[in-house]
């Protein structure tokens, strides 16, 4: 599924160094062949055209390949979208993007400026220091745009890591405290072995399965380092990254362990529900308590009282599980959610 983002599959793209190399040794390595009867200028002439050819079109086979395998940006998913503003940059990545492209037609005109010279002139050793005159130039142009190069680098280095999501089908996100059992809901219920991923704010691994429900195909996904902690704790990324999930979780479905074995009071977990209601008003959100086998009566009834409508399953088992997964996908209104976040998003721009 690592081909879902759409991030994953750029070539390895050159530093202006690699690119300067490259081209010099491709154009070094070129063997021409003429006629002995051709004078010794005319000889020449061919062979440093074609190494100065050879040269400038390699560098910009490689800079159009920096620019042309990037995903458009305007046309990403607003997942992805928001992703990449939050880890790079959008204006950024598009001002490297385009400085990089605009090189190209300077490079065209050294190139040609210096062909008609190499065309012009008679002596050998003016050729050969025209050819090397012009390559200097272009190799000038790529060091002035190295910046540019290594940001587009550092940009594909990041955000080939973000896991490879299909955020055109449903998708449930699941929410909870570490330990509560999202991770084991998520591979219970999948149909293959889940992919593991990362997100490049966190260490921890994104599990995202993938399951058929009433031949409607749906992927469920644990976000660790995102929606299993208090907002208060959370950086400055993982906080804007929570905005990026707006688009993606159709629903959402939040874990509670009311046996308390996970490590979090049943207090704590509620107050982080509430924080994850505040911050998804307009996606639906399931109320899950796991673990009633192992949790004593008193801890359950107190979770049943606190939490009336929430549904009761055993992850490790599937028990419940099902009427669950059931009734999230009936609530998924792909059209309606847009609508509702364009809404919620002109809001509060005031607008």
């Amino acid at each position: 599924m690592r081909q879902l983002n759409p991030f994953a599959n750029i070539p390895t793209i050159m530093s202006a160094e690699e690119i300067i190399e490259f081209a010099h040794n491709r154009s070094n390595r070129i063997s021409m062949k003429s006629s002995l009867r051709m004078k010794r200028d005319e000889r020449t002439r061919i062979r440093e055209i074609t190494k100065l050819q050879e040269f400038s079109q390699q560098v910009k086979t490689k800079l159009s390949e920096a620019v042309e395998q990037f995903p458009s940006i305007d046309r990403l998913h607003p997942f992805y979208l928001e992703l990449t503003k939050v880890l790079i940059g959008t204006d950024r990545l598009k001002q490297a993007l385009g400085a990089v492209h605009n090189c190209q037609p300077l490079i065209d005109d050294i190139t040609s400026k210096h062909l008609q010279a190499l065309k012009l002139t008679d002596d050998f050793r003016q050729m050969k220091r025209t050819r090397s005159a012009a390559k200097g130039r272009i190799s000038s142009i790529l060091r002035a745009t190295s910046d540019n190069l290594d940001f587009i680098i550092n940009a594909r280095q990041v955000l080939a890591r973000l896991p490879g999501i299909a955020p055109n089908i449903p998708s449930i996100v699941c929410a909870g405290f570490p330990n509560v059992g999202k991770s084991t809901l998520v591979k219970t219920v999948s149909t293959a072995e889940p992919e593991i991923a990362y997100y490049p704010f966190t260490t921890r691994s994104v599990i995202i399965g993938h399951l058929k429900i009433d031949n409607q195909s749906v992927q469920i996904v644990d976000t660790p380092g995102i929606l299993d902690r208090p907002m208060a704790e959370r950086n400055e990324i993982e906080l804007q990254a929570v905005v990026a999930l707006k688009y993606l979780a159709n629903v959402i479905i939040f874990m509670i362990d009311p046996s308390e074995t996970c490590g979090w009071t049943f207090e704590q977990q509620v107050n982080l529900l509430n924080e994850v209601q505040r911050m998804f008003p307009l996606n639906p959100l399931f109320i899950v308590i796991n673990k009633i086998d192992i949790t004593p009566e008193d801890r359950l009834q107190i979770a049943r009282e606190k939490l009336p409508n929430a549904y009761e399953i055993i992850a490790s088992e599937r028990i419940g599980v099902d009427e669950l997964l059931k009734d999230a996908v009936e609530e998924v209104d792909l059209i309606s959610l847009q609508e509702s976040i364009d809404e919620h998003r002109r809001l509060l721009s005031g607008k």
